[in-house]
Formats: C-alpha cells, sequence, structure tokens
C-alpha cells in the first residue's frame, strides 16, 4: 500500500495551499532598474525621447529668434541724352527685421510651453508604457503559475494509477479502476502542455515588446494586502501625478502661449537695413540707412482668434479629462480593495476543497471509497486552486497598478524635465 500513501501525501501536499501562496513580499515584479531600463528602450519612450531633444533644439531656435540678415545688389546702367553719355552704376544693401521685446517674450515663452508639452507627451508615454508592461507581465504570472499547477497534477495522476495498479495487484480494486486513472492521466497531461504552451506565448509577447527585461520570478507569491490609505488620498496621489493630465494642460498652455505670440505679431514689422550706391561712373558715393514696415493684414487677427479658440477647447478638454482620470482612479482602488477580498474568499474555498481531496484519498488508501469519489473530490480540489491561484494575481496586478499609477512602483519620469510637473 505505498503507492496509496504516497498519493495521500502528494494530494495532502499539493492542495494545502495555492500555488504562489505565501513568500516574502519581493521578486514577483521586475527589478525597479532593470523596468526602467526596458521602459526607456520601448519604442514609444523612444520615440517620445527623441521628439522631445528636437523640440528643445526648436525651442532654442525660437528663443534666439528667427529674423535673418538680408543682403541684396543691383546692377545699373545710366544714359544721359544731352549730352549723351553713359555710366555704369551699382548698388549693395544689407537689411534685418527687428524682433521688438513683446514680440522676443512671446517667442520665448511659447518656447518654453513647447518643451514642456513634449517632456508631458516623454512622461505619458514612459506611463503608458509601464502599464504595458505590468499587462504582458503580470499574463505571463498567471500563465507560469497555471502551468506549475498542471505540472504537479500530472505527478498526483501518475501517483494515483500507481496506486490504483498495487490495489489492483492484491485484488482490492476492480480492473476497471485502471482505465479511469490512466484517463485522468492523459488528461493532466494535455491541460499541463496547453499551459506550458500558453506561459511559452505570453513569456513570447513580454520579450518581444521589452527584449532587455529579465522574465523571471519566484515561486511563490506574497498575499495580497488593501491598498493603504483611503480612496480620497489616492486619487489625489494619481492626480498629482497623471502624465496624460499633465499633457493636456501643457497643451492648453502651449495653444495659450502661441495665441499670445500671434497677438504680439499684429503690430508693424520693422526692418532697418544700410545701403551704398556707385553711380554715375564712380563720381557719386551714396551711403544711407532703410527703413521699412510690414503692415498687419487679417491673416494675424485670425490666426490670433483661432489659436485663442484651440486654447479654450484645450482648457475645457483638460477639465474633462481631470474628472475622468478622478473617477477612474477611485474606481481603481475600489476594484483593488474587492480582488484583495475575492482572493481571500477563494483562498479559504481552495483550502476546504483541498481538505475534501485529501480526506477521499486517505479513505481511498484505507480501502474506503471509490476511484470516482477520489477523483470527483481532485477535480473540485484543482478547480477551487485555479481560481484561487487567479484571484491572487488579480488582485496584485490591481495593488501593482495604483503603485505605478501613484509613482510608487517604478520611476517614470527619467529624462524629463521638473518644468512638466509643475501645476497651472
Amino acid at each position: 500500500m505505498n503507492a496509496v500513501h504516497r498519493l495521500t501525501w502528494a494530494l495532502a501536499l499539493a492542495f494545502a495551499a495555492p500555488v504562489f501562496s505565501t513568500a516574502a513580499r519581493a521578486g514577483y515584479l521586475p527589478d525597479p532598474a532593470a523596468a526602467e531600463a526596458a521602459l526607456l528602450a520601448s519604442p514609444t519612450v523612444a520615440q517620445a525621447r527623441g521628439e522631445l531633444a528636437a523640440q528643445s533644439l526648436k525651442s532654442e531656435s525660437l528663443k534666439r529668434g528667427r529674423e535673418e540678415w538680408t543682403v541684396g545688389t543691383d546692377v545699373l546702367q545710366r544714359r544721359i541724352d544731352a549730352p549723351q553719355d553713359r555710366f555704369t552704376e551699382w548698388g549693395v544693401a544689407v537689411s534685418r527685421p527687428l524682433r521688438l521685446p513683446g514680440r522676443a517674450n512671446a517667442d520665448r515663452a511659447l518656447a518654453d510651453a513647447l518643451t514642456a508639452h513634449a517632456g508631458a507627451s516623454l512622461g505619458e508615454a514612459m506611463h503608458e508604457s509601464g502599464r504595458q508592461l505590468l499587462a504582458l507581465w503580470f499574463d505571463w504570472l498567471s500563465e507560469a503559475g497555471q502551468a506549475k499547477v498542471w505540472l504537479a497534477q500530472v505527478a498526483i495522476a501518475d501517483q494515483q494509477l500507481a496506486a490504483v495498479n498495487a490495489r489492483i495487484h492484491l485484488g482490492e480494486a476492480p480492473r476497471s479502476e485502471r482505465v479511469n486513472a490512466e484517463a485522468a492521466l492523459a488528461q493532466a497531461r494535455l491541460q499541463q502542455q496547453q499551459a506550458a504552451a500558453r506561459e511559452q506565448r505570453a513569456r513570447s509577447r513580454l520579450v518581444a515588446q521589452y527584449p532587455g527585461l529579465p522574465v523571471a520570478a519566484d515561486d511563490t507569491l506574497p498575499p495580497p494586502a488593501l491598498p493603504p490609505g483611503t480612496a480620497d488620498a489616492y486619487v489625489d496621489a494619481v492626480l498629482a501625478h497623471d502624465h496624460e493630465l499633465m499633457r493636456a494642460r501643457r497643451k492648453a498652455e502651449m495653444l495659450q502661449a502661441e495665441a499670445r505670440q500671434f497677438a504680439s505679431r499684429r503690430s508693424v514689422d520693422p526692418n532697418v537695413g544700410v545701403f551704398y550706391k556707385n553711380e554715375m561712373g564712380g563720381n557719386e558715393h551714396l551711403v544711407g540707412v532703410s527703413v521699412g514696415l510690414t503692415l498687419p493684414g487679417s491673416a494675424r487677427r485670425t490666426d490670433q482668434q483661432a489659436a485663442e479658440q484651440l486654447s479654450a477647447t484645450a482648457q475645457d478638454a483638460a477639465v474633462r479629462l481631470e474628472q475622468r482620470i478622478r473617477e477612474e482612479a477611485r474606481a481603481n482602488f475600489e476594484a483593488a480593495v474587492a480582488q484583495a477580498a475575492n482572493w481571500q474568499q477563494a483562498d479559504r474555498a481552495a483550502q476546504a476543497l483541498a481538505e475534501g481531496a485529501r480526506l477521499a484519498a486517505r479513505a481511498y488508501s484505507l480501502g474506503e471509497g471509490s476511484l470516482d469519489q477520489v477523483l470527483v473530490n481532485r477535480r473540485l480540489a484543482l478547480e477551487g486552486q485555479l481560481m484561487a491561484q487567479q484571484a491572487q494575481v488579480d488582485a496584485l496586478s490591481a495593488e501593482a497598478r495604483l503603485k505605478l499609477d501613484s509613482h510608487q512602483l517604478w520611476p517614470l519620469d527619467a529624462g524629463m524635465e521638473d518644468s512638466t510637473h509643475a501645476h497651472p
């Protein structure tokens, strides 16, 4: 009866607690330094970093001013009828538009606003990439846990078959039980193969998106904890760091600065230069100063009005976005609380079903009950274990999402200017 006793102990160990149930609170998330490096290397973040660098150069150009020197020359021939004579004449002129102080200040303000908007876009790209990393990571973590559960089930089913063969050999069980045991083993192997394939696909998706990220985690997961603090405190923390909201606010500020720049351009544009002319075949020399004024037309007024309209629209959009983010943050907090409670209930149910499977296996080892009853209890315990494990992964994922959105998980501001975090 050694095979029967080994089966009893295997069932007791397999269903005593869900896989990933008790361990130190570490090791199930990517290393922060590795996660930061993976996020910075992701395509969307790399593009946003390049756009920020390019916008910084454009803003510097805008601050310096785009007024440039103009050099002109002319060559002509003068003809005098009485007395008849011809003279070759020529001239050269150098001029440049002047940028008035008000326009220079408006250009500098717009340059700063453009850079801040690009920095906020980088922060949003980092945040969104972090959310995607978490989703792919926990998807892999869930599939890896299920693969381990089914691998343990294959070992249990194999031991179950050995126990059945032992009882048949002793004349304590009919030969028909071997068919049921072999079928259970075949099903467990099929499920294990499918779970291993799902884990490999999840790993491949994660590695394809973040190739430099080490994909490894502890064999056990910590019990999910209720999120600390209150929902209001969490909502405030999210609003203080949400990059999508920052980007919307920076866009409104950028459009407002652009409207002020258009307003500064509604005045005349002065152009000052100097010129030299050689006339009458070199007998006359002229040196002078030229002043020109470009009079603004109606297009500048409509450009300003359009920018003001876009700025007002962007401000309204930022207000609506803040309200949506506030509601989503509160919903995420409440969902994390509910998922932690769901895991506790699922864990209690899994432990009760595991105890039922253990008792059924123990009774079978003592010659009581039937193999069908053992298989039924084992299947129920397995379903309970898988449900508890998924509930645990979901709760830990919700907990990690809360920390990510409140900037308590990974650094999401790498390469960003501090000005992008200033509130209007």
